[in-house]
């Protein structure tokens, strides 16, 4: 059976009106994602599928984790993740995407993969720069090897022959 299976909504059968659908997020939906920047995670999908006579209205909410690499130690953590996302599906001649939250799809068809939406989703939920988070005494939680070279490093700069101090004094103005 086709993993992605389960993300495929036949709605020509359905009744207009509002059907509820739940998806459980787990590595393995990660995993199955070629070249996917995530590999872990749990997260909780929950889709409010409305069917009108000429267009169906889907709204995502969204809540979990995933593990992402933090930035600075680049050890693995577990990210929240928490949010609400919709989707307008009109109907028109051929596919393509009016804008980030209307998509057109020719009426021929009769059901919609939700797949790659619910990882892009996931995926614009996440910030630029990822690292842990503070403790409650704005310690960062960042461990490990890393670090500690980080911190050697930065010593040896705040170690500036003082050769260096004469030419500073060389480009201030008068």
């Amino acid at each position: 059976m086709d993993y992605f299976k389960q993300f495929v909504i036949p709605f020509k059968g359905l009744s207009i009106g509002i059907h509820q659908f739940r998806f459980d997020i787990n590595n393995k939906f990660f995993e199955s994602i070629e070249y996917s920047e995530i590999k872990k995670g749990k997260i909780d999908i929950e889709l409010l599928f409305e069917k009108q006579e000429n267009m169906l209205i889907l709204n995502f909410s969204i809540n979990g984790y995933v593990n992402v690499n933090c930035d600075r130690c680049l050890e693995d953590f577990e990210y929240p993740v928490s949010g609400k996302e919709q989707l307008i599906v009109k109907f028109g001649n051929k596919r393509y995407e009016e804008n980030n939250e209307i998509l057109i799809i020719p009426e021929s068809e009769h059901q919609i993969e939700i797949s790659h939406l619910i990882y892009e989703y996931i995926s614009l939920l996440l910030p630029i720069k990822r690292i842990h988070p503070n403790d409650d005494n704005g310690i960062s939680r960042c461990k490990g090897e890393v670090i500690r070279k980080i911190e050697e490093l930065s010593n040896k700069k705040n170690n500036i022959d003082p050769r260096w101090d004469v030419l500073k004094k060389l480009n201030t103005k008068n």
